[in-house]
């Protein structure tokens, strides 16, 4: 394959041994982040030189090119972008550069880039301990807050969502979609986007869980686990059930086992409020992502 085509529910499956074969903890790098997010972006990919490189469109940018990854030979995985760009008359631009994958860049562009650190793509690492218990003085409005949820719901459990369970998901994520009608078209493409990777859960190695109360489903959540971490790529919850998200952060980590120490919970997009329940979760680290812009 050398042309770029769109990432779609049937041919996103190519896609996972290449990013299983990516070691960095960036959520962009992994299956479930490209299809959720797919229809945002405009995603496109290609396997050039057993490497697999990814295009999306990027708001006030333009189209971006991911580092290639996988086993194969990364300089062709670099021509097939170059050749892509220059087809479409683009600049050669990269989009949530890892600092483990810079060097790469340098080894192909040598001095000819510019990377420039982008704030609202970093992602937000924690100690998956921490998600478990939200024990300590520093978690103890998180711990308060499943209090209250329990103390609520004494009745929730949490379930794996399974395919009998997708029209009640369906139906809690249009009703979150009904409840708030100044969503934008981003917000609501990620609802569907978050259903879509539920459906294709098994078929790339994610996992769906949900809260079950009273109510039916209260919250519900998606990721996969690469290497020592959990991706959490989607948490959505019923917003009049207070304490409902901490609760489901908590049941999550919980569901998804063992075998992992770090839990990212991805970027914040810019968005303040979003930020500010990021930043309340106290990370351990935030990983920095990079626009890298070729000038030759």
């Amino acid at each position: 394959m050398s042309e770029f085509i769109p990432v779609n529910c049937r041919n996103i499956e190519a896609t996972e041994p290449y990013f299983s074969a990516c070691t960095n903890r960036i959520c962009d790098n992994t299956a479930g982040v490209t299809f959720q997010w797919r229809r945002i972006f405009k995603t496109h990919f290609t396997i050039a030189g057993d490497t697999l490189v990814t295009r999306s469109v990027y708001k006030h940018i333009g189209p971006c090119y991911s580092v290639p990854v996988g086993p194969g030979d990364v300089n062709a995985g670099f021509a097939a972008a170059e050749v892509d760009a220059r087809a479409m008359g683009e600049e050669l631009r990269f989009a949530c550069v890892g600092a483990d994958q810079l060097p790469l860049v340098e080894a192909r562009y040598g001095n000819l880039f510019i990377a420039e650190e982008k704030r609202d793509w970093f992602d937000y690492l924690y100690e998956a301990e921490t998600f478990r218990t939200f024990s300590g003085k520093k978690h103890h409005s998180q711990k308060n807050h499943v209090n209250r949820f329990y103390k609520e719901f004494p009745e929730a459990e949490c379930r794996e969502i399974t395919e009998d369970m997708f029209p009640e998901c369906i139906a809690f994520l249009e009703r979150i979609e009904a409840e708030h009608p100044e969503m934008s078209e981003v917000e609501r493409n990620e609802l569907k986007g978050t259903m879509d990777l539920i459906e294709l859960a098994c078929r790339l190695n994610q996992r769906a869980a949900c809260l079950v109360t009273r109510l039916g489903i209260t919250a519900l959540s998606v990721g996969e686990i690469k290497g020592d971490t959990l991706f959490a790529h989607a948490e959505k919850a019923d917003v009049n059930a207070a304490g409902a998200y901490p609760a489901m952060a908590q049941a999550f980590v919980n569901f998804m086992g063992t075998g992992f120490t770090y839990v990212n919970r991805e970027d914040d997009a810019g968005d303040e409020g979003i930020r500010y329940s990021k930043l309340n979760y106290k990370p351990i680290e935030l990983i920095p992502k990079y626009l890298v812009t070729v000038c030759a």
